[in-house]
């Protein structure tokens, strides 16, 4: 399919169904999906991004960041895959999104406008 027509099926499908920031960027192919059986075990591990931030996910449910605005530096978060025009992924305060697999998962935000596509990713240091 074409840009054209793909950017008209795009908005003549927005029009019918409601969607979220997350949700239309999603849609749009910008933001990739989580694996669909990803687990709470399978994301604990520590994750950084280019920029420096920095995310350790327990699998106790606790967290801790650094070099990271907008975050608490610790508290607990949370996995919610059943929404499908949310966030996957809730550090009490900050919103994160899931991609890549069970065995390599990697987590992202979005810097600025969700539409634009620009992602801040966090990779799983191993």
């Amino acid at each position: 399919m074409g840009r054209v027509p793909r950017i008209a099926a795009a908005l003549a499908f927005s029009l019918l169904v409601p969607m979220t920031t997350a949700g239309c960027s999603r849609f749009f192919g910008c933001a990739p999906q989580p694996a669909e059986d990803i687990t709470e075990s399978d994301l604990a591990g520590v994750y950084t991004s280019p920029e420096g931030g920095r995310i350790e996910l327990g699998e106790d449910g606790r967290y801790s960041t650094s070099n990271l605005p907008g975050a608490s530096e610790e508290g607990t978060w949370s996995l919610d895959l059943d929404s499908g025009s949310t966030e996957d992924l809730r550090l009490e305060d900050l919103q994160l999104w899931i991609s890549g697999s069970r065995g390599k998962p990697w987590l992202y935000r979005f810097d600025g406008d969700p539409d634009n596509c620009d992602l801040i990713e966090f990779h799983r240091a191993r």
